[in-house]
């Protein structure tokens, strides 16, 4: 299974993290990880354009043939998807559904695509970005600290109570803000296991729980089990 990711263009890039694309000869199963993004995803084997939204647990995804999509940034999807984020949280949902007559052609131009590369312009293409809000701003600033600030300093910033600000993260990014900034942790410190799945080294785990913003190993492990499904050292050994 061959898996690439390309850089979005620059009026977009505020928006999209990326577009990526899997190449697999035959079925595989592969492992998908919450990382706080949703997506739009466009699967050649079974003909299908959907939205995907943010995970809150990690899921075993069965893939063939091409697969192309374009992943957004924590919030940003909202304008583009047309539904507030919490109503496709850990769902797969037909773009049609929601773009209309709009999300059928886009699926019959990507279905009539020769590779990948023309998949993803097809998709940049039908991506036309709005402003900002200043909920986006907040999400994305909480993005920046990898999750690693007090909700309470955050909601008094914002000038927002604790339910105001519950409410501003799951219509933005479909999970709760105890649970978007786990999630913002877990991604961080993946990144970091799966940079250095080359070493033969044993990792220092306690120091990594200190500086991904855990309490302390136990605090990791149980948190990286809880949305893996698996510890932090089966996970590597899977690289």
């Amino acid at each position: 299974m061959m898996y690439r990711e390309y850089a979005p263009p620059p009026h977009l890039a505020r928006h999209v993290e990326c577009f990526w694309s899997v190449e697999a000869n035959a079925i595989r199963e592969h492992l998908i990880l919450p990382d706080g993004c949703e997506d739009i995803v466009f699967t050649r084997a079974s003909n299908s354009l959907t939205a995907v939204g943010a995970m809150s647990r990690a899921k075993v995804h069965a893939e063939e043939g091409t697969v192309c999509g374009a992943r957004f940034h924590p919030s940003m999807a909202r304008q583009f998807l047309r539904a507030p984020a919490h109503e496709l949280t850990d769902q797969m949902v037909d773009l049609a559904g929601l773009w209309g007559k709009a999300g059928e052609q886009l699926r019959l131009r990507l279905s009539s695509s020769e590779n990948a590369e023309e998949m993803i312009g097809l998709l940049a293409s039908a991506l036309d970005p709005a402003a900002e809000t200043s909920a986006q701003s907040m999400v994305l600033h909480v993005v920046a600290h990898g999750g690693r600030l007090p909700l309470a300093d955050l909601a008094r910033f914002a000038g927002l109570s604790q339910r105001q600000l519950r409410r501003v993260f799951l219509e933005n990014t479909g999970l709760a803000p105890k649970v978007f900034c786990r999630v913002l942790r877990f991604r961080g410190l993946v990144e970091h296991v799966v940079s250095n799945a080359a070493s033969s080294g044993e990792e220092r785990w306690a120091e990594l729980a200190l500086d991904h913003g855990y309490y302390d190993q136990s605090h990791l492990t149980n948190e990286f089990r809880e949305l893996s499904g698996l510890t932090p050292s089966e996970y590597k050994a899977r690289l």
